[in-house]
C-alpha cells in the first residue's frame, strides 16, 4: 500500500504527519487486509453499556456487519472466514478498550 500522507498534506497545505514510533507499527498480511478494512468500517458500531461505574464496551453490533455490502456480497464460506477474523480483531480491541 502506498503511503500518500505527505502528498495529501501538501495538497491541503498542512504539515505532514509524524511517523508513528517504531514499536507501534505492525504489518498486516494480505489475506487479513479485507477483515481489517471491514473492522475499521464498523468503527462506529460498538455496543456500549453505560452505568454508574462508567462505560463498558460489549462488542460490535453484528447486524451492522451482516448488512455491510463488503460482507453481504460474499458467499457463505467467505463470510464464515471473515467473521472469524473480525471476531479476533474485536477480542483484541475489547481488551484494550475496557482496560
Amino acid at each position: 500500500m502506498e503511503d500518500t500522507r505527505a502528498a495529501d498534506a501538501k495538497a491541503f497545505n498542512i504539515a505532514p504527519p509524524d511517523d508513528p514510533p517504531e514499536e507501534t507499527r505492525c504489518e498486516v498480511w494480505a489475506e487479513h487486509w479485507p477483515a481489517l478494512e471491514l473492522f475499521t468500517a464498523l468503527r462506529t458500531q460498538w455496543q456500549i453499556v453505560a452505568g454508574m461505574g462508567g462505560a463498558v464496551y460489549r462488542g460490535l453490533d453484528y447486524q451492522a456487519l451482516y448488512g455491510h455490502p463488503r460482507y453481504a456480497r460474499l458467499d457463505f464460506d467467505d463470510q464464515d472466514e471473515l467473521l472469524e477474523q473480525i471476531q479476533h480483531l474485536e477480542a483484541g480491541a475489547l481488551e484494550g478498550l475496557n482496560s
